[in-house]
C-alpha cells in the first residue's frame, strides 16, 4: 500500500488555497499563510494565462489601474518573492503587511472561477473580501447583498475582528455542507 497520489497543478493550488483561506481566518502566521496562498497565486495565475486568457482578473486588475503586467506582478507578489529566497538579499529585512495577503487571497481566488465552482472556502473568502474592503456595499448589487447579509458592514472593525467573522461564517457554511 502507498500514500502516494495523483495531483494536477489546478488541485495542489487549490489545496493550497483552501488551506490558506481557513488559516488566515484561523489568525495563523500570517507569514506563513501569505507563502502557502503566494504558491497557490503563482499556479492559479499560470493556468488562467494558458487556459482561460481572456477571463484573467490579472489583467482586469492591470487595466482598471492602467500598470503593465510585470508592474502588477512586481506589487503583488513582492511579499511572497521576499519570503522564498535569499541568494542575493540574505540580510534584507520587510515590511510584511497582513493586509496585502487579504489582497493576494481576493485575486486568486477570482481568478479560481475560471475552473469551475469555487469551494465553500473560496466562497465565503470573496464575501468577506467584499464585506471587508468594498468602498461602497450596495445592497441592490447580489454580491454586495449577501456579504452583508452574511456579514454586516465589518469594513470599521479591527483586522482581528473582521477575521472572527470570517471564522464564524466559514464554520457555519462548512457545518452546512454535512
Amino acid at each position: 500500500m502507498t500514500d502516494r497520489f495523483e495531483l494536477s497543478k489546478l488541485d495542489a493550488a487549490r489545496r493550497q488555497l483552501t488551506v490558506a483561506i481557513r488559516l488566515l481566518f484561523d489568525g495563523v502566521d500570517p507569514v506563513a499563510v501569505h507563502t502557502l496562498v503566494g504558491a497557490a497565486s503563482i499556479i492559479i495565475s499560470d493556468l488562467v494565462d494558458q487556459l482561460h486568457p481572456d477571463k484573467s482578473w490579472d489583467k482586469f486588475a492591470q487595466d482598471a489601474n492602467g500598470i503593465s503586467a510585470p508592474e502588477y506582478f512586481n506589487v503583488m507578489r513582492k511579499p511572497q518573492n521576499f519570503l522564498k529566497h535569499a541568494r542575493t538579499d540574505a540580510s534584507e529585512t520587510f515590511q510584511f503587511d497582513p493586509i496585502e495577503t487579504e489582497s493576494v487571497v481576493f485575486w486568486t481566488v477570482m481568478n479560481s472561477g475560471n475552473f469551475g465552482p469555487l469551494s465553500v472556502e473560496e466562497s465565503v473568502f470573496q464575501l468577506w473580501f467584499l464585506a471587508c474592503h468594498a468602498p461602497t456595499l450596495e445592497r441592490s448589487i447580489e454580491p454586495y447583498q449577501v456579504a452583508v447579509e452574511l456579514f454586516g458592514d465589518i469594513r470599521g472593525l479591527p483586522r482581528a475582528a473582521r477575521l472572527a467573522e470570517g471564522k464564524r461564517v466559514l464554520a457555519e457554511a462548512l457545518a452546512n455542507v454535512g
